[in-house]
């Protein structure tokens, strides 16, 4: 049987994306003074590398029930990251600090889901 991880927290992880590259282009537009003024190169080397996480955290999500996979581990991976360029750019603390909320309960819903699937099948 299919696995709801793909679905729930895959989602979550693409908007992240979305919402890391309008920051960084938001910020360099804005001219924010960032930690040791960052060029654009610098931040958008540094989106490029959370999204590459993101992307390989999504590929590597369970795709069945029950299945075991680091995709889950890698998407918490993702969040501290996140978390961390508040320290690059100040917004980004409360950005992250909603995408570990939604993160957690999108973790916590799959597996919720997928348990009782599994247990009606």
């Amino acid at each position: 049987m299919k696995s709801k991880f793909p679905v729930l927290c895959g989602s979550i992880l693409i908007c992240e994306l979305f919402v890391v590259y309008f920051a960084v282009l938001t910020a360099y537009g804005l001219e924010v003074r960032t930690a040791g003024s960052m060029t654009l190169a610098q931040l958008l080397i540094g989106a490029s590398v959370l999204a590459v996480l993101a992307i390989v955290s999504v590929v590597l999500l369970p795709r069945r029930i029950g299945q075991k996979r680091p995709g889950v581990a890698l998407g918490w991976v993702v969040q501290i990251l996140l978390l961390a360029s508040g320290f690059v750019i100040s917004s980004m603390f409360f950005i992250a600090a909603l995408f570990i909320v939604l993160w957690a309960v999108t973790v916590y819903w799959s597996a919720r889901i997928d348990r009782e699937v599994a247990e009606r099948a």
